[in-house]
């Protein structure tokens, strides 16, 4: 656990003895602070249109100039399917429509030191229309591409790498 997170401290009270607690989770004798590093939620768009699938170069660490899908972290209070298009606008300036699920995976998302735990849902989908699209900050450049010839040991994740795989062996249309 500690290996994960890094903390040497207590994040409530300062306190410099933190011992393990349960498989997640540490806590603090100082104060009793329990912290569960659980988690988190992701999501991931594989956008279809007739020449492939719009894939990422990765601006920012981790995995800064890898490929990836658009999509990202789910807020608090948000929907799988309310994130990702909140992801894809942010990315990539583009609305999305036709949502099907695909598949989750776990992933390992290695940040400052921090390892997050994810689950990663995928969605196959459409663009209301392409014409706006363009990078926003996240994002070096952006990449059309058939599924076939997507280079795997280029995307930046594994639960990418499978949801690609699995949408590839699905052909065109994943089915719920």
């Amino acid at each position: 656990m500690f290996s994960h997170t890094h903390f040497t401290f207590c994040p409530k009270c300062g306190g410099r003895k933190i011992l393990p607690f349960r498989e997640q989770g540490m806590q603090c004798p100082d104060c009793g602070y329990v912290y569960f590093h659980n988690c988190a939620s992701a999501v991931s768009a594989l956008i279809e249109t007739p020449r492939g699938i719009v894939l990422i170069e990765r601006q920012l660490a981790p995995k800064r100039g890898f490929y990836d899908l658009p999509g990202g972290f789910v807020d608090y209070g948000e929907s799988l399917e309310g994130a990702l298009s909140r992801e894809v606008r942010e990315e990539l300036n583009v609305e999305i429509e036709n949502l099907r699920y695909l598949e989750s995976f776990p992933n390992l998302y290695r940040y400052k030191k921090v390892t997050y735990f994810t689950t990663d849902a995928f969605f196959a989908c459409t663009a209301v229309s392409l014409r706006p699209m363009m990078p926003k900050e996240e994002v070096s450049r952006i990449i059309i591409r058939k599924p076939g010839r997507i280079e795997l040991k280029r995307i930046a994740f594994d639960s990418t790498q499978k949801a690609i795989r699995k949408y590839r062996a699905a052909g065109k249309k994943p089915s719920l």
